[in-house]
């Protein structure tokens, strides 16, 4: 029987790796089957439906196979429009290596920023964002994520046009609405989107990680909703819990990790395989040192 225990995903790019791990173990020690409600932002949104009606062993398989291009993947009409970079809407370009296109985007950035300034780049850069799009992203949800086998409870985090948080119940809502507010979630401005975001029943949406009102970890909105029992992964070595001492009627366990993710090149970006396994195998070594901790909360329901 399901007990009244949520569990919070972080948002974090590719450091969302971890979270697999995490719940990997959670799965290990039947902690999984105590979990009714998850809350996810951004990439935390991506594994909160994967690993509910996937299961963590599929979720890694998933995890070990993707690339760089998967989260970054180039869109060529848009790549086109900007002058000073070389022009990728060539048929090999889809076989180019990574570091081949990080170094292209570095070495052509002052260039690049000399050509904002003619036509009407720098409009289209602020209305349609870096020429990046989520169509793998997308692509992964249609072939890996089973909306009629979402069983738990979650909610997702997404950040309106105004920068505020905006939580959205996901079971309430059809399978194609449910992959917008995913996407929406993840949709880093700038990155994916410009002013534009993501349409959602006539609004737009961003990545709720980004608008700086600590709905990165969503603690709070599991909180508000009831639960006094609940596991927060964290993808910040230095995480700040400080927000949660107004709920010290709570039992909340934080499993953060014991070495740090890297920054936004060498952690949010990088899905080097290697590194990718290496934090998984952290999660799930760093939630089995909260063990006990854990059993007691089970028992405690």
């Amino acid at each position: 029987m399901s007990g009244r225990i949520g569990l919070v995903l972080s948002g974090g790019g590719a450091k969302g790796a971890y979270e697999i791990g995490v719940y990997k173990a959670l799965t290990a020690m039947g902690a999984d089957a105590y979990i009714d409600t998850i809350a996810g932002t951004s990439v935390g949104a991506l594994n909160a439906v994967l690993l509910d009606s996937r299961g963590a062993e599929y979720s890694e398989k998933i995890w070990n196979n993707l690339k760089i291009t998967d989260m970054l993947n180039p869109d060529k009409k848009r790549l086109t429009k900007i002058p000073a970079l070389p022009d990728y809407s060539d048929p090999d370009f889809v076989g180019i290596k990574p570091d081949n296109f990080f170094d292209s985007i570095v070495l052509n950035s002052m260039s690049f920023f000399k050509s904002i300034r003619k036509d009407n780049v720098v409009n289209d850069f602020l209305k349609d964002g870096l020429p990046f799009n989520q169509e793998k992203i997308a692509d992964l949800i249609d072939q890996h994520v089973d909306f009629s086998h979402i069983y738990k409870r979650i909610y997702v985090i997404c950040s309106d046009s105004n920068g505020d948080p905006k939580s959205f119940e996901l079971n309430k809502y059809t399978p194609q609405t449910q992959k917008k507010i995913i996407l929406a979630s993840s949709a880093l401005p700038i990155v994916y989107t410009g002013a534009s975001g993501v349409e959602i029943n006539g609004e737009c949406y961003f990545d709720g990680g980004v608008s700086g009102n600590k709905s990165n970890t969503p603690v709070s909105y599991l909180y508000n909703n009831g639960y006094k029992s609940i596991i927060a992964v964290h993808l910040k070595y230095d995480a700040d819990i400080t927000s949660q001492y107004k709920m010290r009627d709570a039992d909340i366990i934080n499993i953060i990790p014991s070495r740090d993710l890297g920054g936004f090149m060498s952690g949010t970006l990088n899905l080097n395989q290697k590194k990718i396994q290496s934090d998984i195998e952290m999660g799930y070594n760093d939630t089995i040192g909260h063990i006990k901790e854990i059993s007691r909360m089970i028992n405690s329901l």
